[in-house]
């Protein structure tokens, strides 16, 4: 009889740790999936924003951004609109050059869901520390009323993009 209930004892804790680990493994890769679409923007690292040095290593440096709109698939072309906000300290065209027309927008046609943005910086020396040398893009709307700017929650992460130029 003793050695019955020792069995039983020991049954009883391999099912509750098997229970256990089931149900603790099982929380550890739920993934969480977004219904609302949204667009953001970031570099190819995830990162949404990035130091400039004053001293690059030739005349000009090519520099890619991200925008990117959810997964969530679409059947029409979709605009995304940003605007480009230069601090005092930069001027475009002496310290940096957009590579897009004029336009502030991109149009994302179904199945594209990544374009980029590209900036020219210049070598043009040391940066004036007392002024604002940043260069800001940030998403103002979408062709889409119901599409988040930036991640979904209440921060909006990744919906601007800042350059320091340093």
């Amino acid at each position: 009889m003793i050695k019955w209930n020792k069995m039983m004892s020991t049954n009883r804790i391999l099912v509750f740790l098997t229970l256990a680990a089931v149900l603790c493994g099982c929380r550890k890769h739920t993934e969480v999936f977004f219904d609302t679409p949204f667009v953001r923007i970031e570099d190819f690292n995830g990162a949404s924003t990035m130091d400039i040095d004053h001293k690059l290593d030739n005349l000009l440096s090519e520099i890619q951004i991200v925008v990117s709109a959810s997964g969530n698939y679409f059947t029409a072309p979709i605009v995304v609109d940003y605007d480009i906000i230069p601090g005092d300290g930069l001027k475009e065209g002496v310290d940096y050059k957009l590579q897009q027309s004029s336009a502030r927008s991109l149009t994302f046609s179904p199945g594209t869901y990544r374009l980029p943005i590209r900036v020219i910086w210049y070598n043009t020396g040391k940066p004036d520390a007392s002024k604002n040398n940043t260069l800001t893009f940030r998403i103002t709307g979408t062709s889409v009323p119901e599409m988040l700017l930036g991640l979904p929650g209440p921060d909006a992460k990744k919906k601007e993009f800042v350059f320091t130029k340093k």
